[in-house]
C-alpha cells in the first residue's frame, strides 16, 4: 500500500482503539486534547525525538496556561491584565525554544490552548490535560510504528 494509505490506516486504528477504550472505561480525559497532541506528534518529525518534543512542548504549554491564570488572578484578573500576562507567556514560550527539548514552539502553544480551552485552572486540571496530551503523543508514536509495519507497494 502507498504511504498515505498506511498513515491513514495506522492513525484510524489508534484513534478508534483509544476512543473505544476511553468511552467504554469512562476515562476522564479529554478526547479533544488527545487528538490535538496526536496531530502535534505528526508534525514534530516522528520517532523518539518527535515524541519527546511533543510531550515536553505541549506540557510546557499547560504550565504556561496555569501560570497565566494564577498571575492574572493575583493581579486582579482584569481583561487588560490577562491580555498582558498572556502576551508575556507567549513571549516565554518562544524564548524557551532555546532549550532543545522545549524547541517545539507550536506544541507549547497547542498545549496552552488546550489547557485554556478546557479551563484547566488548578493543578489537578493541569495534570489531567498534561496526561491527555502525553497520551496523544504516545498514540502518534504508536501510529508511526504501525505504519512502518504495514506492507508497502501498490494498492
Amino acid at each position: 500500500m502507498n504511504a498515505m494509505t498506511a498513515r491513514g490506516l495506522s492513525l484510524a486504528a489508534v484513534v478508534a482503539v483509544w476512543t473505544a477504550i476511553s468511552e467504554i472505561a469512562k476515562v476522564n480525559l479529554s478526547l479533544w486534547a488527545v487528538i490535538v497532541a496526536l496531530g502535534c506528534s505528526l508534525a514534530a518529525g516522528g520517532g523518539v525525538p518527535g515524541l519527546q518534543k511533543t510531550v515536553a512542548g505541549t506540557i510546557s504549554g499547560v504550565i504556561w496556561a496555569l501560570l497565566v491564570h494564577g498571575v492574572s488572578r493575583a493581579l486582579g484578573g482584569h481583561d487588560v491584565v490577562q491580555a498582558l500576562v498572556l502576551g508575556a507567556a507567549a513571549f516565554g514560550m518562544v524564548l524557551q525554544a532555546q532549550l532543545p527539548l522545549l524547541s517545539y514552539t507550536a506544541g507549547a502553544f497547542a498545549g496552552a490552548g488546550v489547557a485554556m480551552g478546557l479551563r484547566a485552572v488548578s493543578m489537578e486540571g493541569g495534570i489531567r490535560v498534561a496526561i491527555a496530551l502525553a497520551l496523544g503523543a504516545a498514540l502518534g508514536f504508536a501510529a508511526e510504528q504501525i505504519e512502518r509495519a504495514l506492507p508497502r507497494g501498490r494498492m
